[in-house]
């Protein structure tokens, strides 16, 4: 009768064991799931952050540009102010 008693509780405990293996399993496809879903996301974000770079360092180029043209500008505009002050 020991025998019996043992080995039904060893059954319930392999059933036990087989029943959380298979909600790791499912909880770990899912996560897997989730995972493929997010990583298609972070390209779409990855490609959407490499156009706004392009569009910062264009941004960022034709604002150099102004500013050289306005120093040069000021520049010349205080070497006229210099000999017309100074004759």
């Amino acid at each position: 009768m020991q025998d019996s008693y043992f080995e039904e509780k060893f059954d319930d405990f392999r059933v036990e064991v087989i029943d959380r293996l298979a909600r790791i399993e499912t909880q770990h496809e899912r996560m897997l799931e989730r995972l493929d879903r997010m990583n298609g996301t972070l390209g779409e974000h990855a490609s959407a952050l490499r156009d706004h770079e392009k569009k910062l360092a264009r941004m960022r180029g034709a604002a150099s540009i102004v500013a050289a043209i306005i120093a040069a500008a000021v520049s010349m505009l205080l070497s006229r102010l210099r000999v017309w002050w100074n004759p």
